[in-house]
């Protein structure tokens, strides 16, 4: 018990800190190159769309996706080539960009999320993700790092939701875009079956999945995943 509650103070305290930093390093110019005039004529362009939500909350989407650099450790350190899965409008990308990494995004073949990525001059890769389905080439690899953050390609919590047999095959093909020593960074959205819980301790994925991925040398925290070493890891399988 005393493990568990130290282990959740850390946690809360390094939340806190990469949120600090965050926010400081917005006010010191991190989007700075973002053209706002351009975001929001394409945001009257594409009235209706299901992604304006990312505009609508443009402030709190800046300070989320820089909480994540903070939070990877991409504001100290080497450079790093990055890939994205389900990069979205790109925010995350352009935090990693503002400290020297170089990027790239991956995501489905949308308009509006297309211009937005090519207004902030991102490289992208259009695609949609479905399970026994290889990726397609990607430029700019091997990757140091590869990032996904609320996946939805895992269809978690609906029909299709991926198991154990859905990820060994998309990861054994990722592993191809991957630098020795890449280590990837899921953050999942809330899976449905036995061992799952939301709140409070959340356990994002099944019993299953969650000793699949310990089983690669994965650790969680809350919805988090971490696999250093990940290809590997994912040699073995």
């Amino acid at each position: 018990m005393l493990k568990k509650a130290i282990g959740k103070l850390k946690s809360v305290t390094r939340k806190n800190l990469c949120r600090f930093q965050a926010r400081q390093a917005i006010r010191k110019g991190m989007f700075k190159s973002i053209d706002r005039q351009g975001m929001l004529d394409l945001r009257e362009k594409f009235q209706g769309h299901a992604f304006r939500k990312y505009e609508d909350r443009f402030d709190h989407s800046l300070i989320r996706n820089a909480e994540r650099v903070y939070t990877l450790g991409l504001h100290e350190g080497p450079k790093l080539r990055i890939l994205d899965l389900g990069c979205g409008f790109g925010y995350f990308l352009l935090g990693a960009k503002h400290f020297g990494h170089e990027v790239v995004g991956l995501d489905v073949d949308d308009p509006y999320m297309l211009a937005v990525t090519n207004l902030f001059g991102l490289r992208k890769v259009l695609h949609t993700i479905n399970p026994f389905q290889p990726l397609p080439d990607i430029p700019g690899g091997p990757f140091d790092r590869v990032t996904a953050f609320a996946t939805m390609f895992d269809r978690a919590g609906v029909d299709g939701q991926w198991g154990r047999k859905e990820w060994t095959f998309f990861l054994k093909d990722l592993r191809r875009f991957m630098a020795p020593g890449c280590v990837l960074h899921i953050k999942f959205n809330q899976y449905v079956g036995p061992g799952t819980k939301s709140g409070i301790g959340c356990r994002a994925v099944t019993t299953d999945l969650n000793e699949f991925f310990q089983s690669l040398g994965g650790t969680f925290d809350k919805r988090f995943l971490r696999i250093l070493d990940a290809p590997a890891a994912i040699g073995k399988l």
